[in-house]
């Protein structure tokens, strides 16, 4: 109970912990929660990528890159190994239901707490249910159509589908949970292990890059940030360069040259906001406006302009608490959901190990991958972007599909507490959960209504 009210005003706060006790005598839950659980990929890198990739582009008329199938290592794959955690998560995720159901799902709970635990009801919903390998796809049938991220056109018709980030939006979820494992490569040493989550700054991080690019700000007032171990994604670059082009790909889709001072013209990543299906996309003809001074779509910096309803969005308080400071110091609420995950799944990797098991806790949590990620930036919804773990580490891999059910329960169990909070059994391990639950109030306009249900209300009013 303690950390439910430590948040709100005394007085508040103890008609909340008396309402919620009460409230848990009767046969109806407190409240209803959805969650998104998005296990990573589930397609291929099937060619041409320009027919069969992602991120269709409406201006050229063509995907822009491969599908991205997630890592590979011998007989491993991500994309099976996080669908079946996603399943186990659900599973669990789903006793929440019925009052029969939370009974079993507070056995649980009782493996990290003592807390009383208030009925809740977390309805989880998945993104995807099977991988490409699961269909009966003939050689030229499109094997990506069921697991983009973005829009794109139907083979048969034409029209425009939705893509996972558009069917996550329309779900108006609470929390979204996505599932990856990522590959260090064969240089890294696999067995510090790959545990960590994905970030994406804001716009006021974003903006402090461009204006070094511009010479408006220098690189120390970059190194200074928490943001500054940036990932390195191309290769001979330095975390700077990696942060401009991130910077330069998030304003204009386009990269710049490895001085970030001009636009590669040759490498275009695509207006990823008007790849989704919501309120923030551009009105319809934007394409018309490429390359115009003054507008989203000018190349140079000095001709940009972040107008329009998602540059709104992007400089609005909701994606500052989202994506900036925070219980974690930087990265907002969608770091903080991350690495609480993390921290119960390393909590509960340790409880109850046995002296017959190979390993006996898991590679430490490492430190985030920060980079234009497209859920934390592009889902309207804290956004826990987990990395579980390294796809050549035999420890990672073991707790993955060995003790795939504790792994499960861990994170099913960390969601529960950050919808509603617990107060954690102590443990004498390195990284024990807070406990402290999400505060949704924060996203609640003055009239009343909440920022993630604010994007479908204002989509259907067109």
């Amino acid at each position: 109970m303690r950390s439910l009210s430590q948040n709100h005003p005394q007085g508040f706060g103890f008609f909340l912990c008396l309402f919620i006790f009460t409230s848990s005598l009767f046969s109806e839950p407190l409240k209803k929660f959805k969650i998104v659980i998005d296990p990573g990929h589930g397609g291929t890198k099937q060619t041409p990528y320009e027919i069969y990739g992602d991120k269709y582009d409406s201006v050229s008329g063509r995907f822009l890159e491969p599908y991205k199938n997630g890592a590979i290592f011998k007989d491993r794959t991500e994309m099976e190994i996080v669908l079946e955690i996603a399943r186990e998560i659900r599973e669990i995720l789903e006793l929440t239901k019925t009052k029969k159901g939370f009974k079993k799902f507070q056995s649980y709970i009782r493996l990290f707490s003592d807390s009383e635990t208030p009925w809740v009801r977390i309805e989880p919903i998945l993104t995807r249910s099977d991988s490409y390998t699961d269909r009966n796809f003939r050689e030229k049938d499109d094997k990506n159509e069921p697991y983009r991220l973005y829009n794109f056109p139907d083979f048969s018709t034409g029209k425009m589908r939705e893509g996972r980030i558009s069917f996550i939006n329309r779900e108006e979820p609470h929390l979204v949970v996505s599932l990856h494992i990522n590959d260090g490569g064969p240089r890294a040493n696999p067995e510090s292990g790959g545990m960590g989550v994905v970030l994406s700054p804001s716009y006021q991080t974003f903006e402090l890059l461009k204006n070094i690019s511009e010479k408006q700000a220098t690189p120390e007032q970059f190194f200074s940030t928490p943001w500054s171990n940036w990932m390195i994604f191309e290769k001979g670059y330095t975390r700077l360069e990696s942060a401009i082009a991130d910077a330069w790909i998030y304003f204009h889709g386009y990269w710049p040259d490895r001085e970030g001072t001009k636009t590669n013209l040759d490498r275009f990543e695509g207006y990823r906001y008007n790849m989704v299906t919501w309120r923030y996309r551009d009105e319809d003809g934007w394409e018309d406006r490429v390359s115009q001074p003054d507008t989203p779509y000018a190349y140079e910096h000095a001709q940009f302009k972040a107008i329009g309803p998602y540059w709104d969005r992007e400089r609005g308080k909701p994606e500052f608490l989202k994506r900036e400071k925070g219980p974690e110091g930087y990265g907002g609420d969608n770091h903080y959901a991350g690495v609480e995950l993390l921290r119960f799944l390393q909590y509960g990797l340790r409880i109850e190990a046995k002296d017959s098991e190979p390993y006996k806790s898991p590679n430490p949590i490492l430190g985030p991958y920060i980079s234009t990620y497209s859920l934390p930036a592009l889902v309207n919804a804290i956004s826990a972007y987990l990395e579980l773990g390294d796809i050549r580490s035999d420890k990672d891999i073991y707790f993955l599909t060995k003790k795939k059910k504790k792994t499960a329960v861990s994170l099913a169990v960390g969601i529960y507490s950050l919808l509603v909070g617990l107060e954690i059994r102590k443990q004498e391990i390195p990284t024990l959960p807070r406990g402290k639950r999400l505060e949704f109030e924060k996203y609640i306009h003055k009239d009343g209504k909440s920022y993630f249900k604010d994007l479908q209300e204002r989509e259907n009013e067109k």
